[in-house]
């Protein structure tokens, strides 16, 4: 078996050049031959999107055909090429099948799945691309011979919205390891996510007026010196960030969307407490203990974690290493087991 990897775009804002390393290293470790399709972006910056620049990308993906296109033409395709494309929203799915089938060749093609037109919350879907993505998106789904996503939360999502097999469709979870620095904890609460309408900035100020605000709380907050911090708002590169939920000792998040949810779990694994809401991804994948149902429930499990964060038995923080403990299994094991599957088909 040799894999066609098709990457994202590195970019430091996306977790996209911690892939592209990532991957490759595991390809090395199960001695597999390999090639990464990687063309020069346009930029490396997200100047107009939420998770990539939608002009660049487009950019990006049309280099990536075009050089997938010139190695089959000349005659450098092999019988046991698995393409794994790092995103299988890629128009370049369809350019591959039109050769595949046209030629008779017997590539597969795989790729791992992160979100669609079919999450009412998902840009494509906020944009009105619904209409036509629905179709598109089923068509990518018959063309591909396996696909990877991260939790049940997301095949449970896909199978009451979209036509598709589920044979096709395999729960890895999405690449992760831990790669930050340990530092001496601060007395912060971060958010760590994009500062986009999914992720509810707003309630995470409001969060923070309403604390402020607790007669209870007021007068410990300012002894202590807590600070509560957005991470868009100082981080400039991928390293202030680490650094930021190193020193941090409680994450965030009231987000809509997450059908894996990577900023928490960078928080986790930097031993930050995570608060999250009980729902999406979030619901399968941390310990009761941190998740909260409404707006009030989750100034109280900050309120509470900020109060006991000095005692010297923590069950949180216990709770929390053995919640890290799992997340870090689970991300370390992705990209295996997507090897594992594409070796199945060849």
């Amino acid at each position: 078996m040799r894999i066609i990897y098709v990457p994202i775009e590195s970019l430091e804002e996306r977790y996209s050049a911690n892939w592209n390393r990532w991957l490759p290293m595991e390809f090395e470790k199960a001695g597999i031959d390999w090639i990464m399709i990687d063309p020069k972006p346009l930029t490396t910056k997200i100047e107009q999107g939420r998770f990539l620049d939608v002009i660049a990308t487009n950019h990006y993906k049309s280099l990536q055909v075009a050089m997938i296109c010139e190695m089959i033409y000349s005659g450098k395709a092999r019988a046991d090429d698995v393409y794994l494309f790092a995103d299988i929203w890629h128009f370049g799915v369809e350019a591959l099948a039109y050769i595949r089938d046209g030629m008779n060749l017997k590539m597969k093609i795989t790729g791992i799945l992160h979100a669609g037109s079919y999450d009412p919350h998902d840009m494509l879907a906020q944009k009105g691309m619904g209409w036509w993505a629905k179709s598109i998106e089923e068509g990518w789904f018959r063309i591909i011979d396996k696909f990877f996503i991260a939790t049940e939360f997301h095949k449970r999502l896909l199978y009451t919205t979209r036509d598709i097999d589920p044979n096709k469709m395999v729960v890895t979870g999405h690449p992760t390891y831990y790669e930050q620095q340990p530092r001496e904890k601060e007395n912060i609460v971060v958010f760590p996510h994009r500062l986009d309408a999914e992720k509810h900035p707003e309630m995470f100020d409001s969060m923070v007026e309403y604390l402020s605000n607790n007669p209870g709380l007021k007068d410990f907050l300012k002894c202590y010196g807590w600070k509560f911090i957005k991470s868009k708002d100082i981080c400039k590169t991928k390293r202030q960030y680490y650094d930021l939920l190193e020193r941090s000792n409680i994450a965030v998040s009231f987000a809509d969307q997450e059908t894996w949810g990577n900023a928490m779990q960078e928080a986790i694994f930097a031993k930050c407490l995570p608060v999250v809401p009980n729902k999406l991804s979030y619901a399968e994948m941390y310990h009761p203990l941190f998740q909260f149902n409404s707006f009030n429930e989750a100034c109280d499990l900050v309120h509470d974690m900020i109060t006991s964060y000095y005692a010297e038995e923590n069950i949180n923080k216990e709770t929390m290493l053995k919640n890290r403990a799992d997340l870090l299994t689970m991300g370390e094991n992705a990209i295996p087991n997507m090897i594992e599957e594409c070796r199945k088909l060849v």
